[in-house]
């Protein structure tokens, strides 16, 4: 038996939206400098970044962004002969829960439907600042929370063979190191649960932006 009630991650009180907005990070993949409204969305408080093309696999590949929105051509030919959809599917590889906004001016170019399919969203081109407000503020409230992230360290860790009795108990450790903010302890919590170090390493990223959600 446990020896007290074990805490879910929903036991955590939840950062205020403002907060969590802040601490979002977006990165515009893009070709056309024009075709998203950078200094406006800065100045309504986003934390927004532009690429003209994809400058390195590995700070997409390792989550160092909250949230890409990603053009589909035009971006990555010097990566993949895809172009953006071979990225996104580098990133979804590498990292299952990384938001990837489709963006384009093709949204029904039949051809193209992996790429709306593989992203968490989509953006057609042109936009404006209410468009990518109502956007960006949706994925916030709905995957720029803990149990999104949670959601896909439990799948890495049932595919290591974790019963569920054992998922719960990391995710008990997890949610009192949140409460006592010790964003270590998350990322050790999630490390010491995984038996592969290619896993211990992805869950253990998933705990920092856990754990940076609350602004620990």
């Amino acid at each position: 038996m446990w020896p007290f009630p074990r805490k879910k991650l929903s036991d955590v009180p939840a950062p205020p939206f403002a907060e969590v907005k802040k601490r979002t990070k977006v990165l515009v993949i893009d070709d056309q400098p024009d075709s998203f409204p950078f200094d406006l969305m800065r100045r309504e408080g986003y934390s927004v970044e532009h690429w003209p093309r994809v400058e390195s696999i590995a700070p997409l590949e390792e989550g160092n962004y909250d949230i890409i929105i990603l053009d589909i051509q035009g971006v990555a030919q010097h990566i993949s002969p895809d172009d953006g959809l071979g990225v996104l599917e580098l990133i979804k590889k590498a990292n299952a829960s990384q938001v990837v906004v489709a963006f384009s001016s093709h949204s029904f170019d039949l051809s193209r439907n992996r790429f709306w399919k593989l992203a968490d969203d989509s953006l057609c081109k042109p936009v404006n600042v209410a468009m990518c407000k109502r956007l960006i503020d949706t994925l916030i409230e709905t995957k720029r929370t803990p149990q999104h992230y949670w959601m896909t360290v439990s799948a890495l860790l049932i595919r290591q063979g974790l019963s569920c009795r054992q998922i719960e108990r990391v995710e008990d450790k997890v949610a009192r190191a949140l409460m006592k903010k010790n964003a270590g302890a998350v990322s050790q919590s999630l490390k010491k649960a995984a038996e592969n170090a290619e896993v211990a390493v992805k869950v253990a990223g998933l705990g920092i932006k856990i754990a940076g959600l609350f602004g620990i």
